[in-house]
């Protein structure tokens, strides 16, 4: 937890208290786990190899600790140079400590959902390159709700500002701040929903490439192609794509060609073509390793 930062007068600093209370919660977390696991019966280097995470976990804890404590004592520096009061400015390094908390909520939230997303993964037997997929889906996930939660308090933060400088009551600055609230929910539930149904699509696509890989209808070339990254030639109709490369997701079967996800080159945004085989050269297969080379053939 954390309190505010700045403007004590003598004692102890907040930095000082950090580290020393920090040093009494590692040493306790240490002892509980060496007598845990020494009534167990473990090992001398399997109890060496936990404590050293504990230690390894703590460094990191401590050091957002101490960073969170340095923004808290900026604030109420700025706090008292804009004229505040020393009770105003603690009670705007109060609301940064809370801030602060529901942001570590925020990202415990998203590590819990990570190894959720892991484990669902795994015990579904999907392949490691689609649970990193995954993964990285709903890191930008997070990312997205991350930035959407900080606008959201800066916007009100800033209603609040506006409010109390118009000279509004208590209640109507709390009215203000509501409102940009449920716009800014709003906002966030609708950028959510798309990101979650572009997920499920993509999901699909991989559940059906997965499918399609092990179905021993389709050709070696095909099941060669599927999944693979790749290199575009011979296009006529958009002799813009030679040379960009991307992945072939799957084998639309009506339509004899492959979906391919385009990489982004520059200012080109990426995007996804039907595209035949005989235009793809595989730069590396689905499972890794080296490439070969496809046909480059001129589209028809």
């Amino acid at each position: 937890g954390g309190g505010g930062g700045g403007g004590s007068g003598g004692g102890e600093s907040p930095m000082s208290l950090l580290a020393r209370e920090g040093e009494k919660e590692l040493q306790a977390a240490l002892q509980k786990v060496q007598a845990d696991m020494e009534s167990q019966g473990c090992s001398r280097e399997e109890i060496g190899s936990q404590l050293a995470s504990v230690r390894e976990s703590h460094a990191a804890y401590m050091r957002q600790q101490r960073q969170m404590l340095q923004e808290r004592e900026e604030v109420y520096k700025e706090a008292i140079a804009e004229g505040l009061t020393p009770e105003a400015a603690k009670a705007r390094v109060q609301a940064c400590a809370q801030w602060q908390q529901q942001m570590q909520r925020l990202q415990a939230k998203h590590q819990a959902a990570m190894q959720k997303t892991h484990h669902e993964a795994e015990a579904a037997g999907v392949s490691p390159a689609e649970i990193k997929r995954r993964l990285e889906a709903q890191r930008r996930l997070q990312q997205a709700e991350a930035e959407a939660w900080q606008q959201k308090m800066r916007a009100r933060q800033q209603a609040a500002s506006e409010a109390a400088e118009k000279g509004q009551s208590a209640a109507e600055v709390e009215k203000a701040v509501k409102a940009v609230t449920r716009a800014q929910d709003a906002a966030w539930a609708e950028r959510e929903a798309a990101l979650l149904a572009a997920e499920g699509v993509a999901r699909r696509e991989a559940a059906e490439a997965a499918r399609q890989l092990a179905d021993a209808s389709l050709s070696p070339e095909i099941r060669r192609i599927l999944l693979a990254r790749v290199r575009i030639g011979g296009l006529s109709a958009r002799p813009d794509l030679n040379g960009r490369e991307g992945v072939a997701k799957m084998w639309v079967v009506e339509k004899s060609r492959f979906a391919v996800l385009v990489d982004g080159q520059g200012a080109k945004a990426a995007e996804q073509l039907l595209l035949k085989a005989a235009n793809l050269t595989v730069l590396q297969p689905a499972g890794g390793g080296g490439g070969g080379s496809g046909a480059a053939a001129e589209e028809k």
